[in-house]
């Protein structure tokens, strides 16, 4: 609430915000007034708004202070002892009418410096950990963020987009921004956005209402990282023991609906999974066709037998 109250906001924009009420509100900012912070009461467009204003130096311990001084006022000039306690007391007036605005200020996140973001040997994009930090931030505090992005890694020119940050997820080795665009409040739908795309971004002073994201029901019926609309189908496929690598690596995977994993007699693991067939899907099976058998449906079977033809032509070819 207080990093929201760095611009001022009303208390049905506080609500709205924090998404709750605006009693609630009104007794939050109670408890902030008492706290003598630095907040605000305001008029702006005919209605009552409130801010903190920590730029400047603030007396934050009034009552206190005005105490000191009329103890000072009790202080004889010709004493030599009052004139030493006049100075002491005047230290201390100086210590407690000023305070450091950066203390009621959202702390910055910050990568853990051994967190290393390794995309690997094809890509050449570092993810900056400022950039992160600001994100996260973001989030955080409740504000949106505008960034130029580029939708694809060969495209010339980014696109400016305001969107309103809801998570950080690394994702089959890439970071990505899960946001909320222009087109949320219609779609509900949350998008998806690689780091290594976005070519700057900036916090806005734009205030968000926070929203609520699950990443069982984002990823629901997604293998990689495509997250798309299309209809999810039933995949059946058998592993044989020989594989014992790629039975554990699917014992320890999470899907959305979770994968059914059964045994049979041969000790050949049935992975049954409900899953969009996204081009990623079919790359990966191409990837370890010799270790899968796939059961249905046939048209997947088709599509990447397809693929290894296709392959091996353009081998045979050059």
């Amino acid at each position: 609430m207080k990093a929201k109250l760095r611009n001022p906001m009303s208390i049905k924009q506080l609500a709205e915000a924090l998404n709750c009420s605006e009693r609630t509100m009104f007794r939050h900012i109670e408890i902030i007034m008492a706290e003598n912070c630095g907040l605000h009461k305001i008029k702006a467009e005919g209605e009552t708004r409130y801010v903190i204003q920590t730029e400047e130096a603030a007396n934050f311990n009034q009552d206190i202070v005005k105490k000191l001084e009329k103890l000072k006022k009790t202080f004889s000039e010709s004493n030599p002892a009052d004139v030493k306690n006049r100075k002491v007391v005047d230290k201390i007036i100086d210590m407690l009418s000023t305070t450091d605005p950066d203390e009621f200020k959202a702390e910055a996140v910050t990568l853990d410096p051994n967190y290393i973001l390794d995309y690997g040997p094809f890509c050449d994009n570092h993810i900056v950990d400022s950039m992160v930090n600001k994100v996260l931030k973001a989030i955080r505090d409740g504000f949106k963020i505008r960034i130029n992005y580029k939708y694809s890694a060969r495209a010339e020119e980014s696109d400016e987009i305001v969107v309103s940050p809801v998570k950080v997820i690394m994702r089959m080795d890439t970071l990505y921004l899960i946001a909320a665009d222009d087109t949320y409040e219609e779609t509900q739908v949350f998008k998806n956005y690689m780091f290594e795309n976005i070519v700057s971004l900036n916090v806005t002073n734009e205030s968000v209402r926070s929203m609520h994201f699950d990443p069982a029901i984002h990823y629901q019926y997604a293998f990689g990282k495509y997250t798309d609309t299309s209809k999810p189908q039933d995949v059946s496929l058998l592993i044989g023991p020989e594989s014992k690598w790629l039975q554990t690596q699917f014992a320890k995977s999470s899907f959305h609906p979770q994968a059914s994993l059964r045994m049979d007699k041969n000790k050949n693991m049935i992975v049954d999974l409900k899953i969009r067939i996204t081009p990623d899907f079919k790359t990966w099976l191409l990837g370890v066709s010799p270790n899968v058998k796939i059961l249905k449906p046939e048209s997947l079977k088709a599509d990447v037998v397809k693929m290894l033809k296709d392959a091996l032509a353009s081998m045979q070819a050059k």
